[in-house]
């Protein structure tokens, strides 16, 4: 009998497990494939060829849990990415974004000199937003159900009434029409929007983006805020260093053991069946799948009331992203050579124009997925020796859109040669060696989330803070008695943050008594 059973390895599962074990409790996680951490993971697809097939770069993984859980003495080591974005253009000119704020605004003067001057404004602001955001993250979501509590829950941060006032509108205020507030150059903003729309069914124009922004910009890396960096031996690397951690406190991690079923006795959960039909009987029981995996898969025996299964059927968790994992022997050129240049470490964006992306998001509407993708290329191996062999380049792109349901073969072929295309438009020389391609269906199949939406669940205002997971339970709790949740469809949300895990144990702590 254990005290705590957690379906699935990944990263948030394997933070819950090893806060929960720190505190004494006797933990069992079981994993489905044979390969910890999740969509933080890392796959030798070809010969010497090693790929974070998942989530790819960082930035969002709390300080305190990279402290409390002792990751970089057991293994985690970040490589910084600076610059961070570098944006190609039609006409032949570029953007790039630097670490240094004196760089960035010099880089900003060829388009806008009152844009240099501005996004001086527009960094601090966000770093004032991110000091805020920080704090709710690793805690329980606080109780906003109406504009005026939102207003007297920022306000209480002792900040100036006008970053109040910000704050609170972004929730509801969308991308575009923030980054207008501050900039004229359409050059600057197309740099800037991507955070706004990765990993969400919604347009540079749709409200709600602009939280989702800043959601984006609340991380650090090496000590440097609003950095993103590589993992050495990739985004895997982060889930083995948990791991680590978790079996050195006494959590026993089993691979190749997908789980059937949680078994619900009276209205209280005792377990899991796996699919090989064994009974692991526990007095907790902690879900790291996303709501609707848990509540229509798992819990297909259980006796759920039928309003609340119609909320579960309802939450917005179409997948409209796409991965592409593969290797090129040359680096692109963009017009100034393929030799290794700063560029070629940032993320590489293939979006000229908002009006870009939101003709590829209108393109989706309408047939399913987009004609002319925006696009985020990264080459890890660029910084990271360990990823692949010399004159081989591992790179990542990650894009949208193609909506779940409409990602058949034939559309899955089209949309790929669509994106060589466009990359090809900037940087004619780039040709991959090897490349597989995950569509949202791909993506389900591959790391279990039900419609392929990478945070589980859509950021948007209604499925955010106590509204997530949107059915009438927060606080990682559930209807079913000792079973609760801790993946990226809770509270804060996606990315590879470890937050909704840390949060969940802490939630599990405070009802068993361990902690007041």
């Amino acid at each position: 009998m254990y005290d705590v059973v957690i379906i699935g390895g990944g990263h948030n599962g394997l933070v819950t497990a090893s806060y929960l074990a720190k505190y004494g409790l006797k933990v069992a996680v079981f994993e489905r494939r044979n390969i910890i951490g999740g969509a933080a993971a890392t796959e030798e697809l070809w010969p010497g060829i090693r790929v974070s097939t998942g989530s790819y770069v960082l930035s969002l993984l709390r300080k305190k849990i990279i402290k409390d859980l002792e990751l970089e003495r057991y293994g985690l080591k970040v490589y910084l990415k600076d610059p961070g974005l570098f944006v190609p253009f039609e006409n032949g000119k570029s953007i790039t974004i630097w670490l240094s704020l004196k760089r960035t605004m010099k880089e900003i003067e060829k388009f806008s000199k009152k844009d240099s001057i501005n996004y001086e404004k527009f960094v601090k602001l966000l770093d004032n937003m991110s000091e805020i955001i920080d704090l709710v993250m690793l805690s329980p979501p606080p109780e906003i159900t109406e504009i005026e509590e939102l207003l007297k829950l920022v306000k209480s941060f002792n900040i100036n009434e006008n970053d109040a006032l910000t704050l609170a509108r972004m929730f509801f205020q969308d991308g575009k029409s923030f980054l207008d507030e501050f900039f004229e150059s359409e050059e600057l903003k197309a740099a800037l929007i991507e955070d706004a729309v990765v990993g969400t069914f919604a347009s540079p124009s749709t409200p709600g983006t602009a939280y989702v922004l800043l959601h984006h910009n609340i991380g650090e890396v090496n000590g440097i805020k609003g950095a993103w960096g590589y993992v050495e031996g990739g985004m895997g690397a982060i889930s083995k260093a948990i791991a680590k951690y978790a079996i050195d406190h006494g959590v026993e991690i089993y691979m190749n053991s997908q789980v059937d079923k949680i078994l619900v006795k009276d209205g209280v959960a005792t377990g899991i069946e796996l699919k090989d039909g064994k009974i692991i009987n526990s007095k907790i029981v902690v879900s790291n799948a996303d709501p609707k995996t848990t509540f229509l898969k798992l819990l297909r025996d259980a006796e759920l009331d039928e309003d609340f299964l119609r909320k579960i059927k309802a939450l917005k968790s179409t997948g409209v992203s796409f991965k592409i994992n593969g290797y090129t022997e040359e680096l692109p050129d963009y017009g100034s050579g393929k030799d290794f240049k700063p560029i070629h470490v940032a993320s590489q964006l293939i979006m000229p124009s908002i009006d870009y992306i939101e003709k590829a998001y209108t393109d989706a509407r309408s047939i399913g997925y987009s004609k002319r993708p925006w696009l985020s290329l990264n080459i890890p191996s660029t910084l990271d020796p360990t990823l692949a062999p010399s004159g081989k380049y591992v790179f990542n792109i990650f894009g949208q859109y193609i909506v779940y349901g409409y990602d058949d073969e034939a559309k899955k072929q089209e949309l790929l040669q669509n994106v060589l295309d466009s990359l090809r438009e900037f940087a004619p020389n780039f040709k991959p060696i090897q490349l597989e391609f995950l569509t949202p269906k791909d993506i389900e199949a591959r790391f279990g989330m039900m419609g392929g939406n990478i945070f589980h669940l859509d950021m948007t205002p209604d499925q955010l803070y106590v509204f997530r997971p949107a059915i009438g339970y927060s606080r990682y709790k559930t209807p079913i008695k000792n079973l609760y949740l801790c993946g990226s469809g809770t509270h804060p949300g996606g990315g590879v943050t470890g937050a909704p895990g840390y949060n969940s144990a802490v939630q599990i702590l405070k009802d068993t008594g361990v902690l007041q």
